[in-house]
């Protein structure tokens, strides 16, 4: 039995491998599940290598125990027979390779396979062989639950990549899941019945976590039905991830999703652990009425201008001094440091637009090294020296905020898809969504169920995840500081 400590430490086109460290810290258990796939599925891998003839493509898999010489034999055998070589697929787990090459034979000779046999033979190696059939169907899918299935079967072809499954009108998307307590196997069970019942097929799996650790966040690469209703799966995947305590985040694999270029951040709660304007309040000892106004306004039951207004208001009189002092006790959320530097190692474009106040953002901007800071300016006396209860300038609320990230994309000549949102309140949502990545990160549950995606973990490292860094990548980009 595979314990809470299991982790999937491949899975591509032609293998599973699961690695598990028992509770009772018993020696260390590999299991590998071999399987093939095919350009089209509708018949099985053989042994028996297919008729010869000019022009016809071949799946050819050979899988042994002997590493890379598995692949310069292959390799060797097609070099020798005339054939054209259109994808190759290689998976690995120590020694044991499987090496899938898909060729077109330029001969009705059958030299080539009987190259093939001799050399699996040498190595002991396992041989298979699979005919493309662009005709194909799909197969009947043999799973418990296979009434469950939303739609119809889906019309098959042969993809551009072995990598990909063999279905015509999917889009790709990157689902990136997190718990950085562990990644427990009944929530992955649950997730693989959620991928089936959607007819979602998993490309390609990545452990992200360190190595020899328990799986704590993982990315797949999926391929997606163009005709399914992309609002009702949200819906589910917020439900699977809330019944759970883990983060899935589900976005398009494209060429945006690791060519971001800017990231725009909310200040309260997210670079920072406290609510600016709670922490002046509690200086003018109106603490009490601002917070009330204050968490209305994060769970979206006030208008944020409203709320501003009112709360700016009960600071009338407060000393200009109290900013000094919030300064001075404000905490930056675990991980805010390191992720800025990492951005800007990166070469990323930072900003933080906040509905706090300018002093405050130009402080936490100078402390992480940001680009930009927008938010809003407390108006103070003639003479200086006492807050008047009144802003002066635009409100940036969230539709200002939206309008922002906007302005700051044109300047530094990137496209919304390009942008990276992060906030926690009601008033973040427009940003969020208008971004090519928006995330709520350990927000209110009303703010997490309309956002794109949410990050429910302690640090703010965890947004290099969702962009599929790994652990290993993390590392590297804190070596030098």
């Amino acid at each position: 039995m595979i314990t809470c400590t299991s982790q999937v430490i491949c899975m591509d086109y032609g293998s599973v491998w699961y690695k598990a460290c028992p509770a009772d810290r018993s020696p260390l258990i590999i299991f590998f599940i071999s399987y093939q796939t095919m350009a089209s599925n509708n018949t099985n891998a053989t042994t028996t290598a297919p008729l010869a003839s000019k022009d016809k493509q071949v799946l050819v898999t050979m899988a042994g125990p002997h590493g890379t010489d598995i692949v310069g034999a292959v390799l060797d055998c097609l070099a020798n027979h005339p054939c054209d070589i259109n994808d190759c697929m290689l998976s690995r787990l120590y020694h044991h390779v499987t090496f899938g090459v898909l060729i077109t034979l330029r001969s009705d000779s059958d030299a080539i396979f009987k190259s093939l046999a001799a050399a699996a033979e040498k190595w002991d190696a396992t041989l298979t062989y699979n005919v493309p059939d662009t005709e194909a169907t799909e197969p009947p899918v043999r799973h418990s639950q296979e009434e469950g299935r939303l739609g119809e079967r889906d019309p098959q072809g042969v993809p551009p990549s072995l990598e990909e499954a063999p279905y015509v009108g999917r889009f790709k998307y990157a689902a990136s899941l997190l718990n950085q307590n562990g990644l427990q196997p009944a929530f992955l069970r649950d997730w693989a019945q959620f991928c089936l019942k959607y007819r979602i097929s998993v490309e390609k799996l990545s452990p992200l976590n360190k190595d020899g650790g328990m799986l704590s966040c993982a990315d797949f690469r999926l391929s997606v039905p163009q005709t399914l209703d992309m609002s009702k799966l949200r819906t589910d995947l917020f439900e699977l991830s809330s019944s759970h305590g883990t983060d899935i985040a589900l976005q398009r694999d494209d060429v945006f999703r690791k060519n971001k270029r800017l990231v725009v951040f909310d200040m309260d709660s997210t670079l920072i652990r406290q609510e600016v304007i709670d922490e002046i309040a509690r200086h003018a000892g109106v603490v009490d009425e601002v917070a009330a106004i204050t968490e209305a306004a994060m769970n979206g039951e006030i208008d944020f201008k409203e709320s501003l207004r009112r709360r700016v208001a009960l600071l009338n009189g407060t000393s200009v001094d109290v900013i000094e002092k919030v300064k001075e006790s404000l905490t930056f959320t675990e991980g805010a440091h390191f992720l800025c530097r990492a951005l800007k190692k990166l070469g990323f474009k930072l900003a933080v637009i906040s509905g706090g106040f300018m002093p405050l953002a130009l402080y936490v901007k100078a402390e992480l090294g940001l680009d930009y800071a927008f938010a809003n300016q407390l108006k103070v006396s003639w003479d200086g020296k006492t807050l008047t209860g009144e802003t002066v300038g635009p409100v940036v609320d969230g539709i200002r905020k939206a309008e922002l990230l906007d302005v700051l994309a044109q300047a530094e000549g990137v496209t919304p898809k390009q942008v990276i949102a992060v906030g926690d309140g009601a008033n973040d949502l427009w940003m969020l969504n208008k971004a090519g990545l928006g995330i709520a990160f350990n927000a209110k549950p009303r703010v997490q169920q309309q956002a794109p995606s949410r990050i429910n973990q302690k640090s703010l490292k965890y947004v290099l995840t969702l962009l599929g860094f790994s652990e290993q990548d993390l590392e590297q980009l804190s070596s030098d500081y």
